[in-house]
């Protein structure tokens, strides 16, 4: 999954989000509802999983998340959401 196709998903443009993140960067909050959760999946309840990985896996699993400037959490996400669309 691109980051275009994760726009989508959320009802939203990779533009959006770009001028969000100048804008939450810049310290100007304005515009910004953070009592609400946002549209679409994350509203799914979420449920925790031990998953296990060898030394060299986890470290290569956070390097690349703090590449994305992503949790590892969201990165593993990323990752099975993306084998999940392939195989459908």
């Amino acid at each position: 999954m691109n980051d275009r196709q994760l726009c989508e998903m959320f009802g939203t443009t990779l533009e959006e989000v770009e001028a969000d993140v100048e804008k939450y960067e810049s310290g100007d909050f304005s515009d910004f509802d953070f009592s609400k959760p946002i549209d679409g999946r994350p509203t799914a309840k979420m449920k925790a999983s031990t998953v296990k990985f060898f030394d060299f896996e986890l470290a290569a699993i956070d390097s690349a998340a703090k590449r994305e400037g992503i949790s590892r959490s969201a990165f593993i996400r990323r990752a099975c959401d993306n084998e999940l669309i392939a195989i459908a």
